[in-house]
């Protein structure tokens, strides 16, 4: 007697080929996600193997600063799976991570939205930016004559103060935050870095820039320069001055008009 042949199911897949009718996740965007990401945006390769939620919430962050996500609008858990290539728990502990830093406001059943600072919220923001701010203005001048830190922190800087017109946001975004980057670098203290809360001042730069002026461009650039000089010339007592009244000018400038504020 001859074995029976077992029939093969018809529509057998491979195993890692995923669930049926799934696209590959390469081809996978949402079209939220899509209007607002730059051409040459590698936010989803960026976030590859290894992602933690913290790294992803930092990645949410950034996408803020660099205005992928808008105040106000709901970050769909499907749409931030596809686009960073994760899970749905990492996504939803990034989620939550953010909402604790309160940058999304989370509702049962309706999911996270991108919460707009009211004036109080930035009154309180600005001054712990400032604080942390000037401290670090004044630890990158006293270390800035070590390794190549003059060098780098020149190059940062001049990057940010070219001139160029208010219209141009993206690029002043992505030069100030690679500014301040540098900056906190030279500092060289890790507690200082993790102290600052990098979510809502991603957040409210990203408010405050939606309204500014040419004017206010050209003042920015004028007190940024005066940082600069005083971190290039070692004078550490300068740098925290002319940081942290930056700062304060800064709130003069925007709170006034800050887009959702109450």
């Amino acid at each position: 007697m001859k074995p029976q042949k077992t029939a093969k199911p018809p529509d057998a897949t491979p195993r890692d080929a995923g669930p049926r009718g799934a696209r590959p996740r390469d081809a996978i965007r949402s079209d939220t996600l899509a209007r607002g990401t730059r051409s040459g945006d590698d936010s989803r390769h960026e976030a590859a193997p290894g992602n933690s939620p913290e790294r992803i919430a930092n990645l949410i962050s950034k996408g803020i600063l660099q205005r992928r996500y808008a105040v106000g609008q709901r970050l769909v858990e499907a749409d931030l799976m596809r686009a960073l290539g994760v899970g749905r728990s990492t996504v939803r502990e990034a989620l939550r991570i953010l909402g604790a830093s309160g940058v999304v406001e989370l509702t049962p059943h309706k999911g996270a939205v991108i919460r707009a600072l009211t004036r109080e919220d930035a009154e309180r923001l600005l001054v712990v930016i400032e604080v942390l701010s000037g401290l670090a203005a004044r630890l990158a001048a006293e270390h800035i004559g070590r390794a190549d830190h003059r060098r780098r922190f020149a190059a940062a800087a001049q990057r940010l103060i070219e001139p160029r017109p208010a219209a141009a946001l993206a690029g002043i975004l992505d030069e100030r935050a690679h500014y301040y980057r540098v900056m906190f670098e030279i500092a060289d203290n890790p507690e200082l870095d993790r102290a600052m809360p990098q979510a809502r001042v991603h957040l409210f730069r990203t408010q405050f820039y939606d309204s500014m002026t040419d004017a206010d461009l050209r003042q920015m650039v004028r007190e940024y320069r005066a940082i600069t000089d005083a971190i290039l010339a070692g004078d550490a007592a300068r740098a925290e001055d002319r940081m942290r009244r930056h700062i304060r000018r800064t709130g003069e400038r925007t709170l006034p008009r800050l887009r959702g504020a109450a």
